[in-house]
């Protein structure tokens, strides 16, 4: 496999065989309640979209096909139709390239969250670049971190669009963001990051690879908890993990935090706070599922 040759800016109409719409993280209606109009305008004149996973209900992927045909494979946090009807990883052929579509969370959650142990860089996306080797892939597109960037490393080409939806309902979106992949005749790619509220113009990702993780998301995602929140979102986060709840009930309990948190995304408040998850649970709940609720969590 020999590495793509990455262009600054995209080549002349003339020269263009390939305009790709790259997104993920979509998390309809989860965490977004509709795709954003100016997804129509970063995705104007692309032949095709791929959607890099985490799409939520298939729905969203009918709206995206409206601007352009789509392939799209599931994320680590999808709807169950989603998880069942879409692949882990797909190879897309244009333009005499192949790429590597995939989501990129290990599937086995064990090993998922093992993996988040480690804050840096390199070995994340040292798994991707050999997903991409494996397939002998010239480019492999990812979800999963939220975090946009484009990163060659070795002779593959990294390419994340960033998130569409924050990572939690917990966490805002700063900056929701796609990319357009542009391929050349002679097989050479420019990629364009697109800020959804400045559709009409491109941004280059400010990743520190030295930084880590945690710094990156930090430049695309905020926390939307109070600090006496913070003690508890461990806690919050054990109610989905094996040995919490089971799926129904973990449902319920995430309905009531998807409506704390559509509060903040549609700025009626700033942030939750550890009353107003405690009542909304004590309030929306069914006796029996508050209890265990809130013993998982750690609130006597």
């Amino acid at each position: 496999m020999a590495a793509v040759t990455l262009l600054d800016t995209p080549p002349p109409p003339d020269r263009v065989v390939a305009r790709i719409g790259l997104i993920a993280d979509t998390h309809m209606p989860d965490r977004l309640p509709d795709l954003p109009d100016a997804i129509g305008v970063a995705f104007r004149d692309v032949d095709l979209i791929l959607h890099a996973g985490d799409v939520g209900e298939l729905r969203a992927l009918d709206a995206l096909s409206e601007i352009a045909p789509v392939v799209a494979v599931h994320g680590n946090d999808d709807t169950v139709e989603s998880q069942r009807e879409l692949p882990y990883q797909q190879l897309v052929s244009a333009g005499g390239l192949r790429l590597l579509l995939t989501h990129a969370h290990y599937p086995d959650r064990a090993d998922e969250l093992a993996a988040r142990q480690d804050d840096s860089w390199p070995p994340k996306l040292a798994r991707r670049a050999e997903m991409a080797r494996r397939a002998d892939a010239q480019i492999i597109v990812f979800g999963h971190t939220h975090v946009p960037m484009t990163v060659p490393w070795g002779e593959a080409l990294l390419v994340n669009p960033g998130a569409v939806a924050p990572g939690s309902h917990f966490a805002r979106q700063l900056i929701a963001s796609v990319a357009r992949l542009t391929v050349r005749a002679d097989g050479a790619v420019c990629v364009e990051h697109i800020d959804l509220a400045k559709p009409h113009a491109t941004f280059a990702p400010q990743v520190d690879l030295a930084a880590g993780f945690l710094a990156g998301i930090e430049q695309v995602q905020a926390s939307i908890i109070a600090a006496d929140m913070k003690p508890l979102v461990q806690g919050v986060a054990n109610l989905f993990r094996p040995g919490g709840l089971g799926r129904e009930d973990a449902d319920t309990v995430r309905d009531v935090l998807r409506r704390l948190a559509y509060r903040c995304w549609t700025g009626e408040r700033d942030l939750i706070t550890r009353a107003e998850m405690e009542s909304a649970l004590r309030h929306d709940l069914p006796a029996d599922l508050w209890r265990r609720t809130m013993t998982i969590i750690g609130i006597s």
